[in-house]
């Protein structure tokens, strides 16, 4: 099966202050918020296991984890419900949760921006620590939230799911980890972080709210943002958390169920504490790429440096300028849907491969501005320069092998979604120009 894992120039260290000061005992701090008050519940039980293969390496690297649980999922590792936070260690039983408990807190609701604020306060504030990383354990599906699942709008209608046949085309389970899941009708899926008892989710207008709130409290950025979900390495994405974390990992394409090895990733961390955020990231990657080396399922994987993005996204920003002002006719615009129609997309449609549509575009238009443009764009997410935001990225399988490590909204559907104009990207950009001006796309 097709594999590629290429690396890119590291992230540089952020400036250490001239202050004299005593360095925190730790390297890093790993928060690990499992949501899994949700069908993943089974999944996410099992990467918990994982990280006790390794556990926390104490004075060195610390490892929390926070679990919600569903009451009607997992009958496993003692069956309670709510939410607990634990310090992982290690421990070999299958049958239950080796970790120190650390507080029971009872039901909860993970789409709660407050819940994973209190979580990154807690890690914080107990373990301090040079680095951390936050990693989100769920479904995901990019930038897109179901409307029923946005706030304000959820259960607006006393329940949550019957509606007509094209609704519940547009509400399909976005964020599960399994091609079979995705195509199931049922209207069971949220937002990133989503769970089932609260009918809740994170949007991404949240995330940046809990990045924020989190890099006041660490006085810093967050080193890593670690997406172990779907779809969630998206341009749009990238763009929203750029001012309050250095580094984000996650994948393109949907994620097999098993997604990351976390036991792998954990001991190479705890291996070599004094890793750094790009080091880190990248190491994600190559695990994460090996463990579906022999694996039937397609697989991608790519680090961001979030300090790098302003780059690209100003390259996209004039392609997008340049396509809105040349095209003025019909046969141009057929031309452009056209190269679309040939690139890598995932998702139903709604998104596409950047590097991949650029070289469509390319090719498309020949030579000319607009083909400059898209090698512009090219050339950034291949890393052939030094402004590149690709840390490192990687692929497995046939169907994603035009993968480059970072994807765009271009929807396949016009109607795919409401509210793609409050995102930081498109209000930065003329992309929500171009989809709405030249190809219908409702906002």
């Amino acid at each position: 099966m097709p594999e590629t894992l290429t690396e890119h120039p590291a992230v540089s260290p952020r400036p250490q202050s001239k202050a004299a000061h005593v360095p925190p005992a730790a390297q890093w701090l790993v928060l690990a918020y499992l949501a899994a008050d949700n069908d993943l519940e089974d999944e996410l039980l099992s990467d918990l296991a994982e990280m006790e293969r390794v556990g926390s390496s104490p004075g060195v690297v610390e490892v929390l984890a926070q679990v919600d649980r569903s009451p009607g999922q997992d009958a496993s590792k003692g069956n309670w419900h709510g939410t607990r936070r634990y310090y992982v260690t290690r421990g070999t039983d299958p049958r239950k949760i080796n970790s120190r408990l650390l507080a029971d807190l009872g039901p909860t609701n993970t789409g709660d921006p407050r819940v994973l604020e209190s979580f990154i306060r807690f890690g914080a504030q107990r373990y301090p620590t040079r680095a951390t990383a936050l990693v989100l354990l769920n479904h995901g599906s990019g930038f897109y939230v179901p409307p029923e699942m946005r706030s304000g709008e959820r259960n607006a209608s006393g329940h949550d799911g019957a509606s007509s046949a094209a609704a519940r085309r547009r509400r399909r389970p976005i964020f599960h980890t399994t091609r079979e899941r995705l195509l199931d009708a049922a209207p069971a899926s949220r937002g990133i972080a989503y769970d089932d008892g609260a009918a809740d989710c994170l949007d991404n207008q949240e995330l940046k709210r809990v990045l924020a709130t989190a890099h006041r409290v660490l006085g810093h950025k967050v080193d890593v943002v670690g997406m172990d979900a779907c779809l969630m390495t998206m341009i749009e994405v990238a763009y929203q958390l750029r001012d309050h974390a250095h580094v984000l990992v996650g994948s393109e394409e949907l994620e097999p169920g098993p997604g990351w090895p976390h036991a792998e990733i954990l001991g190479d961390l705890t291996k070599h504490p004094t890793t750094t955020q790009a080091e880190l990231g990248a190491t994600i990657v190559q695990r994460y790429v090996e463990s579906y080396r022999h694996g039937a399922e397609s697989a991608t994987q790519s680090a961001i440096d979030l300090g790098r993005i302003d780059d690209l996204v100003e390259a996209v920003d004039l392609l997008a300028r340049l396509l809105v002002a040349g095209i003025k006719s019909a046969s141009l615009t057929a031309t452009l849907l056209r190269a679309r129609r040939r690139t890598l997309e995932f998702f139903e449609g709604l998104y596409v491969d950047l590097h991949h549509l650029a070289g469509n575009l390319a090719t498309a238009f020949g030579n000319g501005r607009i083909a400059d443009a898209c090698h512009d764009v090219q050339r950034l997410i291949d890393g052939h320069e030094a402004r590149s935001p690709i840390i490192a990225q990687g692929h497995v399988g046939a169907r994603v092998a035009q993968a480059r490590g970072i994807s765009i909204y271009f929807p396949a559907d016009p109607t795919a979604s409401d509210h793609y104009r409050e995102l930081d990207f498109a209000t930065r950009t003329a992309w929500g120009n171009l989809l709405e001006s030249n190809l219908g796309t409702r906002r």
